[in-house]
C-alpha cells in the first residue's frame, strides 16, 4: 500500500466513524437506516484491520470505537427493537456475519418482543 492508498484509507475510515457515530447516538430515532449501522461497523473494522501492521497509529480510532460499542451495548434493546427482532435473524441468514462480529448478533442478547395476543376465537365462550 502506497502512502496516496494509505491515506485513501485512513480517510474511508474517519467517514465511517462518523456515520457510525451519527447512527449510534440517534439510536432509537434512525427509522428504516438503522440497520446501516452494522453495516458501518463493519466496514470500520474491516479498515482497521486493513491498517493494522501499517504504519499508522491507530490509538484514535480505537478509543473513539470503543466509547461507540459502549453506547451501542448500552442501547441494545432499543437498537434491536427500531431493527426490528426478526429482521436481525434474516440479516444473520442473509449476511452470515462472522461471530465476533457481535453487533450483528444483538437480539441474542435481548428479550423478544412480547406476543401480542390476539382474540381470534371471540366467538367462543371463556
Amino acid at each position: 500500500m502506497d502512502d496516496e492508498e494509505l491515506m485513501e484509507t485512513i480517510d474511508y475510515l474517519e467517514e465511517s466513524l462518523k456515520e457510525l457515530e451519527k447512527l449510534v447516538k440517534n439510536i432509537g430515532k434512525n427509522g428504516l437506516t438503522a440497520s446501516l449501522l452494522c453495516n458501518y461497523r463493519d466496514e470500520v473494522q474491516d479498515t482497521i484491520e486493513e491498517l493494522r501492521g501499517r504504519d499508522v497509529d491507530l490509538t484514535k480510532y480505537f478509543q473513539k470505537l470503543v466509547v461507540l460499542d459502549n453506547l451501542l451495548r448500552q442501547n441494545a434493546r432499543t437498537f434491536v427493537e427500531e431493527v426490528g427482532h426478526n429482521n436481525f435473524k434474516q440479516y444473520q441468514i442473509v449476511n452470515d456475519p462472522p461471530k465476533d462480529h457481535w453487533w450483528w448478533y444483538l437480539n441474542r442478547t435481548t428479550s423478544p418482543p412480547a406476543i401480542e395476543k390476539k382474540d381470534w376465537k371471540f366467538w367462543k365462550k371463556k
